[in-house]
Formats: structure tokens, sequence, C-alpha cells
């Protein structure tokens, strides 16, 4: 980006990211020093001790690996039929799932309490994996059906002389090419799962199927706040959310620059 400005303007832009830079790292800097604060590393290994971190680890790998999946399934799914398949009514059907863009999720927590209570599923992963999932596939299909729009034309051509029919086209294909713009749906989907804090607490009654997110919650009462602890939580909390990032940056930068953002 800089090696197409003018020297003024080149300067300009990197004080301004240094300054970005700065903004961003001053608060985790300050996050990390109140989590050493008091007993220092012994914050973490009593987070990991006194708490059932693992358990809860587990059971939100569960529930943000499973939404991952059925949004990255769902959400390439519908984009493929808005821009490829184009049947009848898909003008109309993505128009009703972008829609859900505009909704603040807040909103639909109580019809979701009970329609997940109707249907049995109350206290459950699938009370959490379901919302999220549906939450979470109107930005897939968005940024889904931008990039399969962006592909060459020559790559349907090939696919239909070399005698694939759609379902074969969907999997040997366009499963392949669309590897970028699926981290960036997996990174984004797996983000807002793992952070997810209001829908577990509503929907599941059960200690043992509780979530990361709610770890924070055993070193608060009305008398006392343990702030050096809580931080030390949130900052274990972040970690495979890091973790994940690392894993697919590449890839994640390629799905941005190539549709996520047309």
């Amino acid at each position: 980006m800089f090696q197409f400005q003018k020297p003024t303007g080149r300067v300009i832009s990197q004080i301004l990211v240094v300054i970005a830079l700065v903004v961003l790292v001053i608060p985790l800097v300050l996050i990390l020093k109140e989590s050493l604060a008091g007993e220092g590393l012994n914050n973490y290994a009593l987070v990991l001790s006194t708490t059932p971190f693992l358990q809860f680890f587990g059971n939100s790998l569960i529930v943000s690996v499973s939404t991952v999946v059925l949004v990255m399934y769902l959400g390439l799914s519908a984009s493929y039929c808005f821009a490829v398949l184009q049947p009848r009514g898909s003008t109309v059907g993505a128009v009703v799932i972008l829609t859900g863009l505009a909704l603040p999720a807040i909103a639909l927590v109580v019809p979701l309490y009970y329609v997940i209570q109707a249907v049995g599923l109350l206290d459950t992963y699938w009370s959490v994996i379901i919302p999220l999932t549906v939450i979470s596939i109107p930005f897939g299909v968005l940024v889904g059906t931008n990039y399969i729009r962006g592909l060459p034309a020559e790559l349907y051509e090939a696919g239909r002389l070399d005698g694939a029919n759609s379902w074969q086209f969907f999997w040997q294909i366009l499963v392949p090419v669309c590897r970028p713009i699926l981290s960036v749906i997996a990174i984004f989907t797996f983000l807002a799962a793992w952070n997810e804090y209001l829908l577990p607490l509503l929907f599941i009654q059960s200690t043992d199927l509780q979530v990361l997110t709610q770890v924070p919650t055993y070193f608060q009462s009305e008398r006392l706040v343990d702030t050096p602890k809580i931080f030390a939580a949130n900052i274990l909390i972040s970690l495979p959310i890091v973790v994940v990032f690392i894993v697919l940056q590449k890839t994640f930068r390629a799905g941005v620059s190539a549709g996520a953002v047309k």
C-alpha cells in the first residue's frame, strides 16, 4: 500500500498506523499487567485449579466447532444456490436471509427461548449451537455469495464439460476454491461462538454443560470482585482465538482481499 503513495503521504500513513497500533497494544498491556497483580502467575494457576476450566473448555469447543461446521456448510450451500443455481425465488430468499444482519441478536432471545423450550432442547448443547448458527448464517451468505460471484465463469463451464452435476461441482470444485472465504467465515463464526455469554447463561442450567465465558463469574460476588483473576481468566479464554487466527491467517487474508470486502 505504501509504495503507491507519495513520500509525504507515506510518512503520514505510517504515523497513523503506529498510532493505531499503540492504541490497540496499550489496553492489552494493561490487561496483562492487571492479571499479574497480587499473586502474579499464581492467578493463572488458581483460575485453572479452582474452577472447572478444562471441562468448560471442552464444552466451548463442542459448541464453537459445531457452530462453525454448520455455518460453513449451510452458508456456502446458500451462497452457491444464490450465486450459481439461482432457482425461482432465490432473490427473495437471499433478501430474507440477509435481513438477519439488521436484527440485533438480543431482540431474538425471548422468541428463541420459547422455541428451544417447545422443541425440548433446553439445557443441551443444541440450545446454544442452533441459535448461534442462525445468527451467523447471514454473514456467511453475504461474504460467500460475493466471493462465488467473483469467480471466473470458465470455472463453471469447465465443470459442466467434465460432466459434473451440481452436487459434484459443489464438493469437488467449489469447496476447494472457496477455502479462503471459508476461513473468513470460520474465524468470525468461531470468534462469535467462543465469546458468547448470554445464550449459554439463559439456555443452559446444568453446570456440566456451561462454557468458558462463565469462568470469570467464579471470582465475583456481591461483596468481592477478584479483578486480577478475572483478567487472568479472560486472557486464558482468548488464547484459543489467537491460535485459530494464527493457523488460518494466510487463507484469511486471501479471503478478505478476494471477496469479503467486495
